[in-house]
Formats: C-alpha cells, sequence, structure tokens
C-alpha cells in the first residue's frame, strides 16, 4: 500500500500544479493527462488488492 500512498502524494502535488497552472492561464492539458493516468494506476493497484 506503500506505493498507493505515494501515488496519490503525487496525484495531490499534480492537482496543485494544475491550480498554479489555471491561475497564471496556462494550458494544462500535459497536467491533465498525468493525473488521469495516475488516477488509473490507482485504481488498478486498490481493484488487485
Amino acid at each position: 500500500m506503500a506505493k498507493v500512498e505515494a501515488l496519490e502524494e503525487e496525484l495531490v502535488e499534480l492537482k496543485l500544479k494544475k491550480r498554479n497552472f489555471i491561475l497564471a492561464n496556462k494550458d494544462t492539458k500535459e497536467i491533465d493527462n498525468l493525473i488521469k493516468n495516475l488516477e488509473e494506476e490507482i485504481m488498478r493497484i486498490k481493484s488487485n488488492n
């Protein structure tokens, strides 16, 4: 479960980064893709346990 916790922490950091990009009026497509992939990875790991 340590891996899931690490991924969840990374997800939080990416969401904060996305917020900053939005506030700076920058494109968030790359961050959106990273967030989506991380969320899918977390779900996959949790469903295998």
